[in-house]
């Protein structure tokens, strides 16, 4: 991700490595690496984001900070989750009215994110 450096003082790139635990800027004063104690919990994509309201549907979230027993909720329905890596999750999609539909994921340490029309059931 590239930002301006509107005064000249400060990082004129940012990158964050593959796992989301360390943080690069180039600055004026050189490089600068973070590294985070934790991956913050975050929403990345859900693949497919279309599919049929009767459920069933098998889909993929990528992200960061997944745990072992994360569970999705989708328009505040379970939806069936197995754990792949801390970046993915594999999912079975409940039944939905249709519509646009809030993906909701929270890891057992109460953290949690969410994602407004994340899936549209038809």
């Amino acid at each position: 991700m590239l930002s301006t450096d509107i005064d000249g003082l400060h990082g004129g790139f940012l990158a964050i490595d593959e796992n989301g635990q360390r943080l690069f800027a180039l600055t004026t004063s050189g490089l600068t690496i973070v590294q985070l104690a934790s991956v913050p919990l975050g929403i990345g994509a859900l693949n497919p984001a279309t599919g049929p309201s009767g459920g069933a549907v098998n889909a993929t979230i990528r992200g960061s900070g997944f745990q072992s027993a994360t569970t999705v909720t989708l328009g505040g329905k379970p939806a069936k989750v197995t754990f792949k890596d801390q970046n993915t999750l594999a999912l079975i999609i409940p039944s939905l009215s249709a519509g646009p539909q809030q993906l909701v994921i929270s890891n057992p340490d109460g953290e949690t994110v969410s994602l407004d029309a994340a899936f549209l059931a038809q």
